[in-house]
């Protein structure tokens, strides 16, 4: 598979000169985060707190964490970052200038290629599926927090929103692949219990023991190519 190299993806796509600051993060951040930008509530501002590369390269291409490959310092040093978005930048325009800024004050450079991995792959459990279809009402997802569980319910929803849940979840392991054929609407409810508590908890079934007898679906693990974006060279700010 041929690479691509980036660098400066677009020589026009970039901040206004002084209109974005990158610099070490200070000292007392409260957690990681990134806000604003196009498609917010503040278009007009983005800013980062105590945001370590591997996030900010993570937003600016639109990638999970598995699909990084580079430095485990990546992870490390927090940045904040101060910047103006010029007026009406859609959101792609905007993560070219990201992606800019990156390779400016970072000396970033990277390019596309695919990697052996775990993908979890969403299939029927044996019984078939135990959604129920629904193409009538207005459509909803909610995620309830209880004591020892978490309760996932939705009204009106398709597969895919059971799917980008599960990638929420699987995080850094490997992407979730809809293989289970079913089109349409549904609504469900998925109660388990976090692994964290799952010894000790008086209410104990596992996330994956759930999809099975409340949904009818099933995660299997497989071995297949994932995108990622290498890592050819980056500094330390």
């Amino acid at each position: 598979m041929k690479s691509l190299c980036f660098a400066l993806a677009i020589s026009g796509a970039a901040f206004a000169q002084d209109s974005a600051s990158v610099r070490p993060a200070a000292s007392g951040a409260d957690g990681s985060y990134c806000r604003g930008g196009p498609d917010t509530a503040d278009p007009g501002n983005f800013k980062c707190r105590d945001a370590p590369l591997m996030l900010l390269i993570c937003l600016a291409y639109q990638v999970q964490y598995y699909q990084v490959s580079g430095p485990h310092w990546l992870e490390e040093d927090g940045y904040d970052i101060d910047a103006t978005v010029p007026a009406r930048a859609t959101r792609a325009q905007f993560l070219l200038m990201f992606q800019n800024l990156l390779a400016s004050r970072f000396h970033l450079a990277l390019h596309r290629t695919s990697k052996e991995g775990t993908v979890h792959v969403l299939v029927l459990a044996k019984g078939g599926m135990k959604m129920q279809r629904n193409e009538a009402g207005a459509p909803s997802f909610d995620v309830t927090t209880k004591e020892e569980s978490v309760v996932v319910s939705g009204k009106r929803q398709p597969i895919s929103a059971v799917v980008g849940f599960l990638a929420l979840k699987m995080g850094v392991s490997g992407p979730v692949i809809d293989e289970t054929g079913l089109t349409g609407e549904y609504n469900f409810t998925l109660e388990y219990t976090p692994a964290e508590i799952l010894t000790s908890a008086r209410y104990k079934i596992s996330l994956f023991d759930a999809l099975q007898t409340q949904l009818g679906l099933k995660l299997e693990n497989k071995r297949g190519p994932i995108d990622v974006l290498q890592i050819d060279y980056a500094e330390k700010k």
